[in-house]
């Protein structure tokens, strides 16, 4: 259950974030990390059976009844969530009997840890610890910015809160959140590339893309485990992709969102232009052409976005798809491989498929007209994302 210090602020890769222990057991409850390789700080491998139950109400651990293998050993027991392994003695567990049945202390960070460490029980026995953020998906500033949207995701309850906290915002703060934005973008975008071939990047982004926020783990999973060369090969049957996972969230899920079609859609992309990556990465000659003295022409942008979609995509994604490809995977990407000046032409561009509470909350403030010169661009969403994700 939550402790006292449910928020604090840690280390972000572009500065600090400011963060609730409840992100955490989320990541936790929707298993949204790599899985497959877990050891603990004393060299114990993991394998999650099952997760247990979200304890969101009584005291005690943050999951009971959990189902692991420590190095081969089937335990039953609770899991408890922390910021750092220090926070097991502060919060004054070693001391508390609620805490006998935890098998495991899951910390996103290490802190000043022994390689040894094991926390210590009431009952005299001891639980090894396992530091999540190495296998994480994503930058912890991605994990905030998700857990904020989700609470102000369009629903009725939000509406209003949200449109009176964007109607406070001045033209310059909003032109501040819109550049925070996608400098955190490029920012991501260079840590990803710094750690695994552009190939393969590019593979993963784009899947997780297809599988917006809420399927984007099963997404990442599936670009490792089924690789960019298996889908050039042809070796690819996407039922049986879809298959191999078993967490897909589809309620409330339009039909043409569906991961099994968007799967589908990856799959006829590679049948159809095999050497999309290839021809991503010529692309990006045209792209700086293009960003170079960029000036605000509608005529260009709109090109650009059709060059996309026509010759790379091949016209497989509908239009508001391959928008959301293209300034959410194709132009971080490009600008941060290439050290191209994408900005103004990102923030100019087509909105994607952004929720239609967005266009309505930017009409209502007047930055955007039904008909006229205010155009609902991207960079309005991704203003609008950064203001709601504080």
């Amino acid at each position: 259950m939550n402790s006292p210090q449910s928020v604090q602020e840690v280390p972000g890769y572009y500065g600090s974030v400011k963060i609730e222990e409840t992100v955490f057991q989320q990541i936790w409850a929707e298993q949204d990390f790599f899985s497959d390789s877990l050891v603990t700080t004393c060299g114990k491998k993991i394998v999650v059976v099952d997760r247990g139950d979200w304890n969101r109400s009584e005291e005690g651990p943050d999951f009971r009844h959990a189902k692991l293998q420590i190095d081969g050993k089937a335990r039953t027991g609770d899991i408890e969530i922390h910021f750092q392994p220090s926070d097991w003695k502060s919060h004054g567990h070693h001391i508390d009997p609620n805490f006998d049945r935890v098998i495991l202390q899951v910390c996103i960070f290490a802190g000043p840890w022994k390689a040894d460490w094991n926390v210590r029980l009431q009952n005299g026995d001891s639980a090894p610890t396992l530091v999540l953020l190495p296998y994480l998906f994503y930058g912890i500033e991605e994990y905030a910015e998700a857990h904020a949207l989700a609470k102000l995701s369009g629903k009725d309850s939000h509406y209003h809160t949200a449109l009176e906290k964007l109607a406070k915002l001045s033209s310059a703060e909003i032109s501040q959140n819109i550049l925070k934005r996608w400098k955190a973008k490029i920012g991501f975008a260079e840590v990803r590339l710094s750690k695994q071939p552009w190939e393969n990047v590019a593979h993963q982004w784009f899947l997780e893309v297809l599988g917006y926020r809420r399927n984007r783990s099963p997404m990442i999973r599936i670009a490792h485990q089924f690789p960019w060369k298996d889908w050039q090969g042809g070796e690819i049957h996407p039922l049986e992709v879809y298959k191999s996972q078993h967490d897909w969230k589809l309620r409330g899920c339009r039909p043409a969102n569906h991961p099994q079609v968007r799967i589908a859609q990856y799959a006829q992309l590679w049948r159809e232009n095999p050497d999309w990556l290839d021809d991503l990465q010529k692309f990006s000659e045209k792209l700086k052409e293009n960003c170079e003295g960029f000036q605000n022409n509608r005529k260009k942008i709109l090109e650009l976005e059709n060059f996309w979609k026509k010759e790379i995509l091949h016209d497989v994604f509908a239009k508001g798809k391959a928008n959301t490809l293209w300034i959410d995977f194709a132009q971080p990407l490009l600008s941060a491989h290439f050290t191209l000046n994408g900005y103004e032409l990102w923030k100019n561009g087509s909105s994607g498929d952004s929720p239609a509470c967005y266009r309505q909350w930017a009409r209502e403030l007047g930055w955007v007209e039904p008909r006229g010169n205010k155009i609902f661009s991207n960079g309005m969403v991704q203003g609008i994302l950064e203001a709601l994700s504080r």
